[in-house]
């Protein structure tokens, strides 16, 4: 049975049909399941998952009073991956500030490691070994003299990655042997394990993972056996699954949108709640209609409303984000005409966590639509310094990003993400066909806009389309210029869009509504831009790369969907032919039959190779024999949904 975040979305099948408009109503609707739910599955307004949820923070909030050392480590791949440490990065900022890491912090994981948050590596999801190394590392690393106790929050939405798989699996045998090993104590030092996905956990993916001896479901029938063997034991829960059902994404599979936003919303809601219950004197919720008193009281009814009030808050301001759809929408446009170009790009500025939205979503557009390289970039805007020396001292670039692995801006153009590499480099050399989309949410950034960012746009204007996302909120705050700034601003050819939100933070420093505000934005114009620029057939992908086990087989279920053959292996033996140029007029030799989907994988990244899904979709229309006559219609003929509605055999339904 196909998981559910594999399925097609009944809502968006005509998603490839309609105007920006039209997609921007459709994602609306699909947002709208994070919350609504889907069919009769639980999700995050249900009680079953919001005690879940209450659960895990209490376990954690009682082993924080029990003067343990706590590490949250929460690991992924992918869009996973990388809400891991953008999550992380924040909530260690505000515990910096109050003076709490030694007592916990926040880690993050992402296969492949900090390389792979601008750019996905080929297998790094389906690494056994480096995922162990990546884990082992994070234990027992307390700089303090405390006992430490590590709280893992493995994050695969569609309970599929052998990253997340192999960390739980070694997780659980280690707190089975401690506890064998412990047996005389009363309450052991255990790690609290809890795994996040989007799934139903019998959807969890069945097929053994290449290279080991497990599949994804065996980990869950073992995470589910320790689970109740503590519950029959009346025994604290050690172990927690974390599962609301949001449905099948708007874009078939990809899990960037809709289980992206629930991963980021699940993450800092437990993250909050944690903070708050444990020193809510200096953690306090800064909701508006926020009617808790915040004094301490551990009462189970207050820890009930300040979830449902924080819930809330998330749903009100995607609402909120929505009401601006006609103005979005006109964003959309240009993005569409920027990626049909040959020579058009999308280009994110903004500061802080605002920029991170932007670099994310710009990560991932390489093998969601098969975009070039530098299609879509993300830059970051310069940010005060803090602490000691010159006032004046500005940090850039990946000093902003407060990675682990610090300045990887020498390992390619991909990588140059700083103000002065989007001023200097990327600004001079853009051209008409560009969509440049800059983010703002205070008054000094306004300014730091006006001074240092708009005057060069003056002096390098070229016919571009740019857009300033204002975020204001609603209670508090107004638009910094006046009318005649305002009036400026669109005499200089700047679209100005004022996004008013209720909240914009949770917890002082933590302006997690703004941010998910614009990652719904930012989601739009990329899926809404390569909708129009032809890379999406209906509502699925049709130029995704093959970098992982996960891939290789959607792409087998989108070359049999799309072209009806009921037949799976039918479907994988185009992608094959695809992949290694081999024509169907010729037998596809049994070496290449047999070998295992990593060998696949690996032979992708070695050779290079382009357009595999649109090859095997056009092979399989039986209008082609040659994959290399393919690959030069496309070179003449880009938009592979033009190619397809020409060359697919008319009986066969979208």
């Amino acid at each position: 049975m196909t998981s559910i975040t594999e399925r097609i979305n009944e809502l968006t099948k005509d998603l490839d049909k309609v105007n920006s408009v039209g997609i921007l109503r459709l994602l609306r609707q699909c947002d709208s399941q994070i919350f609504s739910g889907y069919l009769d599955y639980q999700s995050l307004n249900d009680q079953s998952i919001q005690n879940e949820i209450k659960s895990l923070v209490d376990r954690i909030v009682d082993r924080l009073n029990q003067g343990y050392s706590i590490n949250v480590v929460t690991t992924g791949a992918g869009t996973s991956g990388r809400l891991a440490f953008f999550i992380s990065r924040s909530f260690n900022k505000i515990l910096k500030e109050k003076g709490f890491t030694n007592s916990i912090r926040f880690n993050y994981l992402i296969a492949g490691g900090d390389l792979c948050l601008t750019v996905g590596m080929e297998g790094a999801e389906d690494n056994i070994d480096q995922a162990l190394k990546d884990i082992k590392s994070q234990i027992g690393q307390s700089e303090s003299n405390k006992k430490e106790i590590l709280v893992y929050i493995g994050v695969t939405c569609g309970f599929s990655a052998p990253y997340v798989a192999s960390q739980l699996k070694y997780l659980l045998d280690l707190n089975k042997q401690q506890q064998q090993q412990q047996q005389q104590q009363q309450q052991q030092q255990q790690h609290i394990i809890s795994l996040m996905g989007f799934n139903p956990i019998e959807l969890a993916r069945k097929i053994k993972i290449e290279k080991w001896d497990y599949s994804f479901n065996d980990i869950v029938i073992q995470l589910n056996q320790q689970r109740e063997l503590q519950i029959s034991k009346n025994e604290k829960l050690d172990y927690f699954i974390l599962n609301p059902i949001f449905g099948p994404e708007p874009l078939t599979g990809s899990t960037r949108m809709k289980s992206g936003t629930g991963t980021k919303i699940l993450l800092e809601l437990i993250f909050t709640l944690v903070l708050n219950k444990w020193k809510s004197i200096e953690f306090p919720l800064t909701l508006l209609n926020n009617n808790n008193n915040n004094d301490g009281d551990d009462d189970d009814d207050d820890d009930d409303e300040k979830l449902k009030l924080i819930l809330k808050s998330y749903e009100i301001t995607l609402r909120e984000t929505y009401y601006n759809i006609e103005s979005i929408s006109k964003i959309i446009d240009n993005v569409g005409n920027s990626l049909k170009s040959k020579i058009g790009h999308l280009y994110y500025l903004a500061p802080q966590s605002l920029g991170i939205v932007g670099f994310i979503d710009a990560s991932e557009t390489l093998p969601t639509f098969g975009a070039r390289p530098l299609d879509v970039c993300g830059f970051l805007m310069n940010q005060n310094g803090t602490g000691g020396g010159d006032d004046n001292e500005k940090i850039s670039g990946w000093k902003v990003m407060e990675n682990r692995d610090g300045d990887l801006s020498s390992v390619s153009e991909q990588y140059k993400i700083s103000q002065s590499n989007f001023l200097e480099t990327i600004l001079k050399n853009s051209n008409s066909n560009d969509t440049i989309v800059i983010s703002i949410s205070s008054n000094e950034e306004f300014n730091q806009f006006k001074s240092e960012i708009l005057p060069i746009l003056n002096d390098n204007f070229k016919n571009q389309s740019i857009h300033l996302l204002y975020f204001i909120n609603n209670q508090e705050q107004q638009f910094p210029g006046t009318n005649h700034q305002e009036d400026e601003l669109l005499k200089k050819n700047i679209n100005l869009i004022k996004i008013k939100l209720t909240n914009n933070q949770v917890l002082n420093g933590l302006p997690c509504f703004n941010e998910i505000s614009l990652k719904c934005i930012l989601n739009s114009l990329t899926t809404g831009g390569f909708v129009l620029a032809g890379k999406v057939y209906g509502n699925r992908m049709i130029d995704l790369g093959l970098t992982n086990n996960k891939l290789f087989f959607r792409s087998c279920g989108i070359i049999n969907s799309i072209m009806d053959l009921n037949n799976e292996e039918m479907a994988r033996q185009f992608l094959l032919r695809s992949v290694y140029s081999i024509n169907t007029t010729s037998e596809l030799p049994i070496e290449i039959k047999e070998l295992p989907v990593y060998r696949h994988i690996e032979f992708c990244d070695e050779s290079k190779v382009k357009s595999i899904v649109p090859v095997a979709l056009l092979l399989a229309s039986g209008k082609f024999t040659s994959p290399s006559l393919i690959r030069e219609e496309i070179r003449k003929q880009p938009i592979i949904r033009i190619l397809l509605d020409q060359y697919k055999p008319k009986n066969n339904l979208n």
